[in-house]
This record gives C-alpha cells, structure tokens and sequence, in this order.
C-alpha cells in the first residue's frame, strides 16, 4: 500500500523525505490520516504507524479479520502483532481489549512477481479467504493521479506537505463518493 509520488533517486539522496506511505480501503478510499512520510526508505515503522488509525476505528466498530496488502507484505508482516498488539509494550498502536484481531498478509498480484515463486504461493491473494478477485493494488493507481504534486510537495515542510495531500486525498475520496452517487441514481 505504499506509494511513491516520484521523487527522482538521485534527488531523494538530498532530500530528508523519499517518499510517502498510504493506506486506503479495498475501495481506494484513502483512509483519513492515512498518509505519513518515508524518511530514507520505507521502515515499518511508518506504516505501523499509518496503518494504526484505520485498523483501530475499524476494530472499534466491530471488525476482527482484515486482509492488509502490501508490496512486502511477506516480511512486513511477520512481526506485525508484537510490534502493533502487544499489550506488553509502553506504547500499543493497536489495543485489542475485546477480543483478538485477525490479519492476514498479501503481496499485491503486480508485484508478486518479484518475489520468489515460494513467497508469492504463500501470500498470494489468489488463495486467501473472503478477498474474491480482489488485485490488491487499488492505492497504486491513486498516484497516476496525483503523481504530479511531487513537484509542489518534496520541498514543502512536514505539516505543510501532509495537509497538502490529505487535502487532495480528501477531495479524490469525495469524487468518488459523487461519482458512485451519480451511478446509483435511477433514470
């Protein structure tokens, strides 16, 4: 679910930022607050962090099993539990205190051609429960869109660059949302 929104590699060397994580739903609905800063590479630490918010209010309403994909999925999410659930830590992203979360871990299908044909049986989407034919790469086609703020946002600083995109996050869910209320009208 992350996403780069094009920042050169030989420019990322000089720039603290070197890219942008984001989550979105299976309906690419980027999820509020969904979006953090990759500071030098992608660390799991950011997406913990961006995935924490949607996987709490989601617990919260009653949910308990999700499937979460990601372009390393098979090593993200390994540790994912002790790192998020733990209710030993000082500091748990996600507390489970009425009962336990179930998540499950899929390399998206565009990409799991890089991995090794081992890894991409065992996190394939094509064999896991209750996703249908779902591709998994929904949150990448958000940046053939918005791809283009890269320019405006790679110098920007850290408040001014996330309100910048979850701004236009906001207005590309709320286009959605007309144009699946224009599509539901009957004639």
């Amino acid at each position: 679910m992350a996403g780069d929104p094009g920042y050169s590699p030989e420019g990322a060397k000089a720039l603290d930022i070197s890219g942008v994580f984001c989550v979105s739903c299976r309906h690419v609905f980027i999820c509020p607050n969904g979006v953090v800063d990759l500071h030098k590479g992608e660390k799991y630490r950011y997406a913990d962090a961006c995935f924490a918010g949607p996987l709490n209010a989601s617990y919260s309403a009653g949910l308990r099993y999700f499937v979460i994909t990601y372009d390393i999925a098979c090593k993200y999410g390994v540790n994912f539990k002790s790192r998020c659930c733990n209710q030993n830590c000082n500091f748990v992203l996600i507390p489970t205190p009425n009962g336990e979360i179930n998540t499950i871990f899929c390399v998206n299908k565009f990409h799991q051609e890089s991995h090794d044909d081992n890894c991409a049986a065992k996190n394939a989407l094509d064999y896991t429960k209750y996703v249908g034919r779902t591709c998994g790469e929904g949150v990448e086609t958000v940046w053939a869109k918005m791809n283009w703020l890269r320019y405006s946002t790679r110098e920007m600083g850290i408040g001014a660059r996330i309100e910048t995109l979850s701004d236009h996050f906001n207005d590309w869910n709320w286009q959605k949302t007309l144009a699946i209320s224009e599509s539901t009208v009957p004639v």
